[in-house]
């Protein structure tokens, strides 16, 4: 049986409305222990900020004053469908060097986040990589 995506999300979604100053995300993110928050607008999904967004974001001077959107991703965001094998979930994070993904639903309703270290913590996930992986190398012959 292959795993999907939706059994990955093990955390709560955290939400951010555009216009929150950027520090309440980090508040958010320090006091829960989690990588990233879901931008919404109007309850819907508008972007993410992670981390990486905010560390960048201080190296380029922004302050951490402004809103989450000065931060985070707006555009182009990649999202993974809940039913989704989790194979695919590893494939587009490594293809576009990202630790996060959102997670929607058939209707592209918001339903979670999954982070790479949600992938490591799943053992069976790992052990299928790597039998992917074994397999590709034999086949490269």
């Amino acid at each position: 049986m292959t795993s999907i995506v939706k059994n990955l999300i093990s955390k709560n979604l955290f939400t951010l409305e555009k216009g929150t100053p950027t520090v309440k995300a980090i508040e958010v993110m320090a006091s829960h222990n989690i990588g990233s928050v879901v931008i919404t607008h109007k309850g819907e999904l508008a972007g993410i900020i992670t981390e990486r967004d905010i560390i960048r974001g201080i190296a380029r001077g922004i302050d951490v004053n402004q809103p989450v959107e000065e931060f985070g991703t707006m555009k182009n965001l990649v999202v993974i469908g809940e039913d989704e094998t989790i194979y695919n979930a590893v494939k587009k994070m490594a293809e576009r060097n990202l630790r996060h993904l959102i997670v929607v639903d058939k209707y592209g309703k918001l339903k979670g986040v999954i982070s790479v270290r949600d992938i490591i913590r799943e053992s069976h996930v790992l052990a299928a990589i790597s039998n992917i992986e074994r397999e590709e190398f034999l086949g490269s012959d």
